[in-house]
């Protein structure tokens, strides 16, 4: 990620410092999602790709009447966009030194290159997704298993998970994952992000949620990409709520039974039903191998399988991708009460899928490139 300044001098360290990085991209919009090195006020500006900059558009974030400004974070939603059309975009920002009631002081401005992204085509058949998981603040790792996955050529991105093993500096997100997935891919195809139960800890742990920012507030979604639907689970903490390490202030139980009630009602929409192929991402696998239930220790992935197992087996899932067991392990259906096949992708390795003639075909890769499964899954 580059920018050009208009009117800065050589030595400003103004600057758009994380991103710009592509968020919830639906057939009508997209999110775009920036920050900038000092307080400033920000917008994006946008026009079909290939159209000349005269005809770009700015957009703002806007709340009660009000254009975001003397802020670091920015969170730019674009709507009203043509499905499966490709646009170009770039930031634009003017440093803020001075923000009085009656007198705001600007300093230096930028603008970012352009960007291209498409935004989702509803006639879309299948597609190539990249998943991995807890990679545990590892952006060297994370790195590695994109290129060994042949990145390059995927569609869409998935974290399904424990990429931070906390949060406890504003800067985790950015620099265990963020950052790499700008530099390779992102400002031109989104990311979407499981929660794990790791980055439910630490005193920032309750701002994770605003990095992904989605429109209905949620961290578990789905999205219908073309024929592929994608149903995201936010599966909470591992253990029991009076467990020491929660200190009390966790509440996952009510949390994993709101969402199997939202689970519920998404199986029986007409794009659920009418998806070809149905993927679900959960940080926990719906099956637990028997050294963890020998263990009698794991309450909270105890909970999320009773209350969202049986809604699953019932809606025709083709493949669950997991993380959490830092292993890489494959479950056929029926293994233990799954009627659909759960891959777990291992903390050290990545999955690549294609979806294409009714077919689901897996590659599991290590981070030297080494195949640990190829097989058709369907």
């Amino acid at each position: 990620m580059s920018s050009s300044f208009l009117g800065a001098s050589a030595q400003s360290l103004f600057k758009v410092n994380h991103g710009p990085y592509l968020q919830e991209v639906t057939r009508d919009g997209a999110t775009i999602v920036f920050t900038t090195s000092q307080k400033a006020f920000s917008w994006i500006e946008l026009k079909e790709h290939g159209a000349v900059e005269t005809e770009a558009v700015k957009h703002f974030s806007s709340k009660d009447g009000l254009k975001e400004a003397w802020n670091t974070f920015n969170a730019v939603r674009v709507e009203d966009l043509k499905p499966g059309t490709s646009y170009d975009y770039r930031v634009v920002s003017k440093e803020m030194r001075s923000f009085e009631p009656y007198k705001v002081v600007f300093g230096d401005s930028l603008a970012t290159e352009w960007h291209t992204f498409s935004t989702v085509n509803p006639k879309k058949q299948g597609g190539t997704f990249f998943i991995t998981s807890d990679m545990h603040f590892d952006a060297v790792k994370l790195e590695k298993l994109l290129h060994a996955a042949a990145y390059q050529t995927c569609d869409a991105f998935f974290y399904v998970g424990d990429m931070t093993s906390y949060i406890a500096e504003p800067e985790a997100p950015f620099t265990s994952f963020i950052d790499t997935s700008v530099k390779l891919f992102a400002s031109s195809i989104p990311f979407e992000v499981v929660r794990g139960n790791h980055e439910t800890r630490g005193n920032l742990a309750r701002t994770y949620s605003s990095y992904f920012p989605k429109r209905d507030g949620k961290i578990y979604g789905s999205y219908l990409l073309g024929d592929v639907m994608i149903v995201m689970l936010d599966s909470g903490e591992d253990k029991a709520e009076n467990h020491w390490v929660y200190a009390g202030l966790t509440d996952y139980d009510a949390y994993r039974t709101e969402q199997a009630e939202w689970l519920k009602k998404l199986v029986k929409t007409e794009a659920y039903k009418k998806a070809k192929y149905r993927i679900v991402l959960s940080h926990f696998p719906m099956v637990m191998g028997q050294e963890w239930k020998d263990e009698h220790a794991w309450y909270g992935w105890e909970d999320a399988i009773r209350k969202f197992l049986p809604v699953l087996n019932k809606a025709k899932v083709d493949l669950m991708v997991s993380g959490h067991t830092h292993r890489f392990f494959f479950h056929e259906r029926n293994a233990d009460g799954n009627a659909f096949p759960v891959l777990e992708q291992g903390a050290d390795s990545a999955v690549r899928l294609e979806l294409h003639d009714g077919k689901i075909w897996s590659k599991v890769v290590d981070v030297d490139g080494k195949v640990l499964l190829e097989m058709n899954i369907s």
